[in-house]
């Protein structure tokens, strides 16, 4: 009866009766998926290519993929299909990712959450959920006869000697062949690492086999399928199951369940013409979706790459929840061994009949002509197609479904004259061939085709992130969701360059990067960034940071414009704390600090010969004279009434003051008693300065050594050096005395330096290269820090130093430089720079600078490992590149065609990564919502108006109240328009007319707002 009952459900498999019958997918063996014939397969996420595509790129890629592969489809056995998935709806992707936002913005205790949902908002206005699934299959066609005999005796006799039960529900465990394992693991392994080499290009992923068959279920039930389902397959749980059988010998429920059972979970309903809502039959119902499969019955005559009909389709429009939408669908292709074995008996009845028929001397002409291909040495495969649209159920959802099917049909049949029909009989088994991995067999009709043809009609020609994952959402121009990873571990260090002419959107671009690094997936307090401006471009980063923590953490984000005066002095001397000498990396910046300062501006950074050690020495001097640890030291003594907040320190502390007590006595008794904050401004007056500096080249020993060592324009290094370093103390005030400005306890900050960095003349590059240097010191004075330094610290300090290191070690920083032109490409800027960015990644730290040319950043361009380039540029610039960072052909295409600044829809540009194993390029497009613009925007009438409202109402309503009375992120272009129609009623449009306008429109923003809510309550 047992056997009876087995045979009678196999039968009914075979009829198909019931949905889990088109699932051929029986269990899994390590990480390969097993069928009900003992079939392997493997399922490989292609993502695309990692870098933008020339025609000649994409050929030399198909025919190594052409070597690679046929190998393998030389012979029976071996099967590829591929499945492109475009679907309309990417919020579940974009969720996903602002999930991880919205869980570090509450970690970190910053109110963001309503720019999160809009950026996931505008985003899902651009992209679809794009997917592309590579199936490995292997067959047991790829055995011998003797194998077969092995395997099916190995079987039986497991079956015998341990009295195996019968398993009619449950997964056949045994079903695996072991001879057929190590072949098809060598056939994905050696086409998977050829794809992943530099030479391709291509970014693909192997997924472990609960994630390939999650990819199957999600092919059938997209909706039904949670992120996180797993099938119970062998290695995982068991699930509970009751026993319903009176079988004895059945042990289906203490087994796993079939693989058919667990994915077709949903009913399938074919169409029928009495059905009202499913009227096609040619359209077939699963779950929450209809489905119209198309089958290419001739595949193209002219073959043509996949983006032909990607953007075909991509042009094809179509409306849902009353949006236009590019139409959804699917293509499926299978890729089988053997492709002359289609022609094999054509061939032998073209020979008999072709006398009588002119279609029979066609095939016989067509087959010799693969013939000689194949004896050329180019591999003949078996090409079949399929491609599917879908709407949802309903009534409006059926009558979309007709328009797509028909804008599907046509665009197939238009992709190289294709024949495309539709199976009324049972378009089941068309949907089973559009699926991923479901099964083996594929319902397209077969056509014998050169591998180098078949492939290049693949859907490899899709963008990819150069990263595998990523923390920012970025976009293709044809709507892809791209993702880019700061601090990846895919490059060795991180240094970023912005460089695009004004306009072109490069600081909003910068800006929006820090609004994302403050809310990296995984944090769990802010990361440490440190903005350098010229102007009031990062005060809107700043305010949005500041204005949406905790009151007690607006602290942590400050926004400071340096002046040049004694009132906002650093001094470059400062060492960390309990230091009486410089650390080894921070005596480098010193010498490089010194040395501009002593070096006139008409140099322009260049140094004199010899100047950079005699600084070096000076600085050493200086440091020893002031240290209290040498007994010819002269240490700075404690001065009562010079600084209150260290009186009131040294009272605190209760220390008994003697009139020998030096700053370093009270600094290591503050710090025993844990008055850290009170020994970091205490130690400030126990550092050299810039007159310690002159001191010490004025020393008979010092003028008697170095007088006789003559600059390249004859005068003694000595007096040059302490000429330049006078001139500075009377030039700059902000460095010619102990610090008084720092940044504190904050974690963001930012430093404009309008009003101190100038441009024009050499004495105004210099001022600005020392203001950038300055600024980039009181940053790195405060995250710089490794176990590296440990063996410099003194051994009290050294515990403190060590807990310090372990509390930021993981913190990510990020040092931002602006308007980096405007130093003049100083030299020994550029060297400080060069430093930094060889040894940021021990700091866990992002270098980004910015300017307005790829070639205002010099050497750094060789070390860096990420170019935003925002605008196309000039024949000339583009030269320069093509010189100095190896632009290629297909990227200044790129530049030329498609960067042309910010515009409504996104600012397009050029990024190129050099990771550890290749440099990948893509054409990025960045949208940001108008809440964000608003928040970032930094125009005077913007930020007037933006305070009004803030002050009346919570940051996130006031947003949401700018974005929808201005959705282009800013109100300028109307206030200039009301200041044109005031100019005719008034003799001056002044401050006071400006601010009454602001006024006016804010007014007028909250009096609706107070009138909605009022009808509201």
């Amino acid at each position: 009866m047992a056997k009876f009952e087995g045979v009678l459900l196999q039968i009914l498999s075979a009829l198909k009766t019931d949905v889990e019958d088109y699932c051929d997918l029986e269990t899994v063996d390590g990480n390969t998926i097993v069928a009900n014939d003992g079939s392997l397969a493997s399922i490989v996420r292609f993502h695309g290519t990692k870098s933008v595509l020339s025609r000649d790129r994409f050929n030399r890629m198909i025919g190594l993929l052409e070597q690679s592969m046929s190998v393998f489809l030389s012979s029976r056995g071996h099967q590829l299909q591929f499945v492109f998935r475009r679907d309309l709806d990417a919020r579940e992707t974009l969720d996903a990712n602002a999930q991880q936002q919205h869980l570090s913005a509450e970690r970190v205790q910053l109110d963001m959450h309503d720019l999160i949902d809009e950026n996931t908002s505008k985003y899902a206005q651009y992209v679809y959920d794009e997917e592309c699934y590579m199936v490995f299959w292997s067959r047991p066609a790829l055995l011998d006869p003797t194998e077969v005999r092995m395997a099916n005796s190995e079987v039986a006799e497991f079956r015998k000697s341990h009295d195996f039960p019968t398993i009619k529900t449950a997964q056949n465990i045994l079903r695996p062949i072991s001879y057929l394992y190590d072949r098809h693991v060598g056939y994905v392994s050696k086409v998977c690492d050829d794809l992943l080499s530099p030479e391709f290009g291509c970014s693909i992923e192997r997924i472990d086999v609960t994630e390939m068959l999650r990819a199957v279920k999600r092919s059938v039930q997209p909706d039904l399928t949670a992120r996180n389902w797993s099938a119970a397959i062998p290695g995982t749980r068991i699930p509970m199951r009751w026993k319903n059988n009176s079988d004895m010998r059945d042990a289906s429920e203490i087994l796993y369940p079939s693989l058919p059972r667990q994915i077709m979970v949903a009913n399938a309903e074919i169409g029928a013409r009495k059905n009202s809502l499913l009227p096609d039959p040619a359209t077939v119902r699963i779950g929450n979706r209809v489905y119209a499969p198309l089958i290419v019955e001739i595949p193209p005559r002219d073959p043509q790459t996949f983006n032909v009909l990607f953007n075909a389709l991509n042009r094809a429009e179509t409306r849902e929840a009353g949006q236009v939408r590019a139409l959804p669908y699917s293509v499926s292709f299978m890729i089988e061994s053997d492709g002359m074995g289609v022609l094999g008996w054509k061939l032998i009845f073209s020979n008999l009949l072709g006398m009588t028929s002119e279609i029979n001397r066609n095939i016989n002409l067509a087959a010799k002509a693969l013939s000689e291909e194949k004896r050329d040495g180019a591999c003949i495969v078996k090409l079949r197609i399929a491609a599917m649209t879908w709407a949802s159920i309903g009534e409006e959802g059926v009558k979309e479904l007709t328009l797509r099917k028909s804008k599907l049909w046509r665009l197939l049949e238009g992709w190289g004259s294709a024949t495309v029909i539709e199976r009324t009989g049972n378009p089941m088994v068309a949907f089973q061939s559009n699926a991923v991995g479901l099964t083996w067999k594929h319902i397209g009709n077969a056509a014998p085709a050169p591998l180098y043809d078949a492939l290049s009609m693949m859907p490899l020609t899709r963008p990819a992130s150069p990263f595998p994952s990523g923390s920012c959402a970025f976009r293709s121009l044809d709507g892809k969701i791209l993702w880019y990873q700061r601090f990846s571990s895919e490059q060795t260090t991180w240094i970023t360059l912005y460089a695009g002419k004004p306009g072109s959107g490069k600081s909003v671009l910068m800006n929006n990067s820090n609004v994302e690094a403050c809310i990296l997936p995984g944090l769990t307090r802010l990361p440490y960034i440190g903005i350098i401006d010229i102007g009031v471009s990062s005060s809107g980063f700043i305010d949005l940071v500041r204005d949406n923590l905790p009151e007690q953490l607006k602290y942590l984000a400050i926004y400071k414009r340096l002046q040049n005066s004694d009132t906002d002095a650093i001094n470059p001397m400062d060492t960390p704390l309990g230091k009486r000498d410089c650390l080894p990396r921070d005596r480098a910046f010193l010498v490089n600090f010194l040395t501009t300062l002593a070096t006139p501006p008409e140099r322009r950074g260049k140094a004199y010969v010899g100047m950079s050690a005699f600084v070096g020495r000076m600085v050493d001097l200086a440091y020893k004279r002031k240290s209290d640890t040498y007994e010819k030291a002269q240490p700075e003594r404690y001065k009562r009434n010079f600084d209150a907040f260290v009186d009131a320190a040294v009272a605190k502390l209760g220390f008994h003051v003697m009139p020998a007590t030096t700053y370093w006595e009270l600094v290591d008794a503050m710090f025993s008693a844990g008055m850290i904050h009170e020994a970091e401004v205490t130690q400030r007056y126990a550092m050299p300065t810039l007159n310690d500096l002159v001191a010490v080249a004025s020393d008979k020993e010092i003028v008697d050594e170095y007088g006789p060592v003559k600059t390249d324009t004859g005068a003694a290094i000595p007096d040059v050096f302490r000429i330049g370093i006078r001139e500075a103390i009377n030039d700059y005030p902000i460095f010619k005395t102990h610090t008084k400005f720092d940044i504190g306890s904050s974690r963001v900050m930012a430093l404009d330096l309008q009003d101190v960095a100038l441009i024009g003349s050499d004495a105004a590059y210099k001022q600005t290269a020392l203001m950038y240097m300055i600024a980039r010191q009181a940053f790195m004075k405060k995250v710089a820090f490794s176990q590296e330094d440990l063996p410099f610290i003194d051994p009290i300090y050294r515990p403190y130093y060590s807990r310090l290191i372990a509390d930021i070690v993981d913190d990510y920083k990020v040092l931002c430089m602006d308007e980096l032109h405007k130093t003049g490409g100083h030299e020994l800027l550029c060297l400080t720079l060069m430093t930094d960015g060889r040894e940021a990644r021990k700091w866990n730290l992002e270098i980004v600078l910015a300017s307005q040319l790829m070639s205002d950043f010099g050497e750094l361009t060789k070390i860096a490992t990420s170019y935003f380039i925002l605008d196309s540029g000039t024949e000339e610039t583009r030269r320069w590149m093509r010189e100095n960072i190896g632009l290629t052909d297909t990227e200044e295409s790129a530049l030329i065609n498609y960067v042309h600044g910010a515009n409504a829809h996104g600012a397009t540009f050029l990024a190129r990564f050099v990771t550890k194993n290749a440099v990948y390029s893509q054409l990025f497009t960045s949208t940001i919502g108008p809440m964000r613009l608003w928040a970032l925007s930094t125009t005077a009438e913007d930020r007037k108006l933006r305070s009004l409202l803030y002050s009346k109402l919570p940051g996130n309503v006031a947003r949401s109240l700018l974005a929808h009375r201005f959705p282009s992120g800013s109100c300028k272009a109307v206030v200039e328009k009301l200041k044109m129609e005031t100019s005719g009623t008034t003799e001056f449009i002044d401050d006071e007319v400006f601010s009454s306008i602001i006024d006016r429109i804010g007014k007028d923003i909250l009096s609706d707002y107070y009138n909605t809510a009022a009808l509201a309550g």
